[in-house]
């Protein structure tokens, strides 16, 4: 009988043993991911604004669709401006021949 016993402490002793190390395993990985959900919804929660953001430009350019309000944006928001004078250069050489 005395022998049946120890084999039954060491049996607990084991399950113990391993229902500890399975607890503390638990507890190290969810103090590791949790910062990292924070960190994930965060993330997620600034790209939600930015798909927003990126929405309403689009909204913004169908509605400027027409090139003279692009050139007016352009002009008065960004300076940028293309020259309203045009140059056209032309070259007479008769040895240049065009070719298909």
């Amino acid at each position: 009988m005395r022998h049946i016993t120890k084999k039954q402490n060491i049996g607990l002793t084991i399950f113990l043993f391993s229902l500890f190390t399975f607890i503390l395993s638990q507890l190290i990985v969810s103090s590791i991911l949790s910062p990292l959900g924070i960190q994930l919804q965060s993330l997620n929660s600034e790209k939600n604004y930015l798909i927003e953001e990126n929405r309403l430009m689009e909204e913004q350019i169908a509605k400027t669709n027409s090139i003279h309000v692009v050139k007016e944006l352009a002009n008065k928001e960004l300076n940028i401006s293309s020259s309203s004078e045009r140059v056209v250069i032309y070259i007479e050489d008769t040895t240049i021949i065009a070719e298909r």
